[in-house]
C-alpha cells in the first residue's frame, strides 16, 4: 500500500466493518471504556505499598524527593483514581504526596526529572481541582508558581545548546508549562516561541517524531504529549502545525499495530506495558478526530485499535500479582530486559499516567469497526528514517527492520505475531549485539533475527543481522490481498560480499509465513537462514523438538513450527532479548537454489 493519508483512508473505507454484539475479553460487561481504563490504572497502583513508598521517597528532614519523576507519577495516578471515586482510603496520603511534590519541584535545578514531573502534578491537580478545599490547594499553586523553566528544567535551549540533543523531554516540559499557564501560574508564550520552531523540524514526512536513533516508542510518546497539549485547550500559533503532524502519524500507528495488538518494536524503552497504553491513548484521540470529521468508519477503526492494544496486556496485568511492567515473567527485582531508567517504581506508574491520556479522550458513543491489525491484507513501510516494513494477513503480522540500531535490535525479520498466540513464542523483537538493557550474566548479547546468511572464506557463516555497516535495501510489494500478501527485500553492500545481493521473499497467508532466500549476482555462496527459538519467558519453559522437516517449539497450548526440507542444525546457546531467552536453529541450503521455509503458529484453544 502506498504510505499516504489518502491511500490509508481509502483502504479503511473499503475494508472495515461494524463490530456487532459484545466485544472485548469480558463479553456481556457493559462497563464503559473509561471505567475499564480506570480499572487498569488501579491495577498498576496495586504494585505499590503506598505508605511505604511515600516514606521511602521523601526525606523526612528536608522534604527533598530524589526520584521526583517516579514519585510524581505515582502521586498523579492516586489523584486520578480519587477524582473518579476510587481508593478513598488514600485521600489523606495523596494530599501529603501532592504537598511534597509541589514544595520540592522548584528546589531542583537543571534536573531532567522535573521536566517530566511538572506535567504529572498538574494533571493530578486538575483532576482533583473541584474536589479539594482551596485552603489545601492554594499552597500547592503558590509553590508551583515558583517554578522557573530555565532554572528547574534541564532540556531547554539554554542548557542544551546542541539542538540535536534537544529532543522529546523538552516537549514534556512544554506540556507542563502549558498546564501551569492554564492554572494561571505562568505565560508560556515566550518559552514556546524559543522551542517549538526547532521541535517542528523533527517530524518526518509521515508526521512521526524523530528522537535520536528514531525509536518507535519515542515517536508515539512524544505525539501523545502533544495531543495532551492540544486536548487541554492550547490554541496558540503552533497548534495547526502540530495537529497536522498528529493527523498524519495517527494513521501510521494504526497500520503498524501488530496482529497481537502491540506497538512495533524498535529502539529504546520498547516492550514495556506503557507502550500499549500510549497506543490506546493515541487511538482514542484519533477516534474523536474522525468522529468530528463525520468519518465514523475510521473513528471506529481507531476505537477498535485502542481496545486491541489494551486487551493484549491482560496476561501481564490481570493474570499476574503484582502486575508486570515489562513483557516477561522474570522476577521484577532482576530488572530483566530493562534499561537502567526502566525500573518498576517508575514505569509501572508510567503505565497508569499514560493510560490516563486515553481516559481524557475516550468517547464511548463511537462504535467499533474492525481495524487493520485484525483485517490484514496489506504491507506498509515507514519513512527511511524509521526503516521498518510491516505486513499483515491471515491473522499474522510481521515487522522487518532494514537498518537496525545494534544497541537495541538487529537487522532482519524481528517479529512474527499471530492473533491469540503469545507474542514472544516466535519472536516479538530481535536480540541486540550490545544490548543497552539488562540480561543475566549467563545470557549473551548477540545480534539475532530471522535472517539470511552466507559462508565466508574462513568457513564461518556471516549473518545479515551481524553486519557492522548498514546494507543498502530495496523493498518490493508484489501482491496485497485479503488472503495473501507478498513482498521481497533485497540487501546489498555493507558486509555482503561485493557482487552479491541477498533477496528474501515473503508470502503471508493464514497458513503462515513462507520465506525464500536467494543469492543474486556474480558471486555465489551457499545460502543459510537462522531462526531464534524460545527457551523461556521467565515463567514457562518450552519443549523444542526436531521434526522430519524442520523443528517445533511448544509452550502450553501453543505451538510454533518451522518447516523446511533443508539441512537443520541446532545451536546450543542462550541469547536474550527483553521478552525471554532463545536458542537457535540454522538451515543450510544448496548452491544455486533458493532456500525455503514455512513458519506457522497454532493454538490448542
Amino acid at each position: 500500500m502506498k504510505n499516504s493519508q489518502d491511500e490509508a483512508l481509502r483502504w479503511l473505507h473499503e475494508h472495515v466493518e461494524l463490530v456487532e454484539g459484545d466485544v472485548g475479553p469480558s463479553k456481556g460487561n457493559k462497563r464503559s471504556t473509561k471505567e475499564t481504563y480506570l480499572d487498569l490504572i488501579e491495577l498498576a497502583l496495586n504494585g505499590y505499598d503506598l505508605p511505604a513508598f511515600h516514606q521511602a521517597s521523601v526525606d523526612a528532614g528536608t522534604g527533598h524527593i530524589p526520584d521526583v519523576q517516579a514519585y510524581s507519577r505515582v502521586t498523579s495516578i492516586v489523584g486520578i483514581l480519587l477524582a473518579n471515586g476510587r481508593i478513598p482510603e488514600h485521600r489523606q496520603l495523596w494530599a501529603s504526596m501532592m504537598t511534597a511534590c509541589c514544595e520540592d519541584l522548584h528546589r531542583h535545578e537543571g534536573n531532567l526529572m522535573v521536566d517530566f514531573a511538572v506535567k504529572e502534578v498538574m494533571l493530578a491537580y486538575f483532576a482533583m481541582e473541584d474536589k479539594v478545599d482551596s485552603a489545601l490547594s492554594a499552597p500547592w499553586l503558590t509553590a508551583l508558581g515558583l517554578i522557573e523553566p530555565y532554572r528547574n528544567y534541564y532540556y531547554t535551549n539554554i542548557t542544551v545548546t546542541d539542538k540535536e540533543k534537544l529532543h522529546n523531554i523538552n516537549i514534556y516540559n512544554m506540556v507542563g508549562e502549558y498546564l501551569r499557564e492554564r492554572a494561571g501560574l505562568t505565560d508560556a508564550t515566550a518559552y514556546f516561541a524559543a522551542h517549538w520552531p526547532h521541535q517542528l523540524t523533527l517530524f518526518d514526512e509521515n508526521g512521526m517524531y524523530k528522537d535520536p536513533g528514531n525509536p518507535t516508542l519515542y515517536d508515539l510518546t512524544t505525539r501523545c504529549q502533544i495531543q495532551l497539549l492540544l486536548g487541554s485547550g492550547y490554541e496558540g500559533p503552533y497548534r495547526e502545525a502540530l495537529d497536522e503532524q498528529l493527523k498524519k502519524a495517527g494513521l501510521q500507528t494504526l497500520f503498524m499495530q501488530s496482529a497481537a495488538g502491540e506497538l512495533p518494536y524498535g529502539g529504546r524503552s520498547n516492550q514495556y506495558l506503557f507502550n500499549e497504553a500510549l497506543l490506546a491513548a493515541n487511538a482514542e484521540y484519533e477516534a474523536c478526530r474522525y468522529k468530528e470529521l463525520g468519518d465514523l468508519k475510521t473513528a471506529g477503526a481507531f476505537k477498535r485499535a485502542a481496545r486491541l492494544a489494551i486487551d493484549s496486556l491482560h496476561r501481564w496485568l490481570i493474570e499476574e500479582s503484582p502486575p508486570r511492567h515489562i513483557k516477561n515473567f522474570f522476577p521484577t527485582d532482576s530488572g530483566y530486559g530493562t534499561e537502567d531508567y526502566g525500573y518498576y517504581a517508575k514505569y509501572m506508574a508510567t503505565f497508569g499516567t499514560f493510560l490516563y491520556i486515553a481516559v481524557l479522550s475516550v468517547d464511548d458513543s463511537i462504535e467499533e469497526y474492525t481495524c487493520p491489525a485484525e483485517i490484514g491484507g496489506y504491507a506498509w513501510q515507514t519513512s527511511d528514517a524509521f526503516h521498518k516494513v510491516f505486513a499483515n494477513c491471515g491473522g499474522y503480522s510481521i515487522e522487518i527492520d532494514t537498518r537496525a540500531d545494534a544497541y537495541y535490535d538487529a537487522t532482519g525479520l524481528g517479529r512474527l505475531h499471530k492473533r491469540g498466540v503469545p507474542s514472544e513464542l516466535a519472536l516479538s523483537m530481535p536480540c541486540a549485539a550490545e544490548p543497552k538493557y539488562r540480561l543475566p550474566e549467563t545470557v549473551r548479547g548477540k545480534a539475532l533475527s530471522l535472517c539470511a546468511g552466507w559462508m565466508i572464506e574462513a568457513g564461518d557463516v556471516q549473518w545479515l543481522c551481524e553486519g557492522e555497516l548498514a546494507p543498502e535495501c530495496k523493498v518490493v510489494i508484489v501482491n496485497e490481498a485479503l488472503d495473501e500478501v507478498e513482498w521481497s527485500v533485497t540487501y546489498s553492500g555493507g558486509e555482503i560480499p561485493e557482487g552479491m545481493r541477498i533477496r528474501e521473499t515473503y508470502a503471508l497467508t493464514e497458513a503462515g509465513l513462507a520465506i525464500g532466500v536467494e543469492q543474486l549476482g556474480e558471486v555465489e555462496h551457499v545460502p543459510y537462514y537462522q531462526v531464534p527459538l524460545l527457551l523461556t519467558n521467565g515463567k514457562y519453559e518450552t519443549m523444542i523438538t526436531s521434526e522430519d522437516k524442520g523443528i517445533s517449539v511448544v509452550m502450553g497450548d501453543y505451538r510454533y513450527d518451522v518447516v523446511s526440507e533443508h539441512k537443520l542444525t541446532t545451536v546450543e546457546s542462550k541469547l536474550g532479548n527483553r521478552n525471554g531467552i532463545y536458542t537457535l536453529a540454522r538451515f543450510e541450503g544448496e548452491m544455486g537454489r533458493p532456500l525455503q521455509l514455512l513458519l506457522k503458529l497454532t493454538s490448542g484453544e
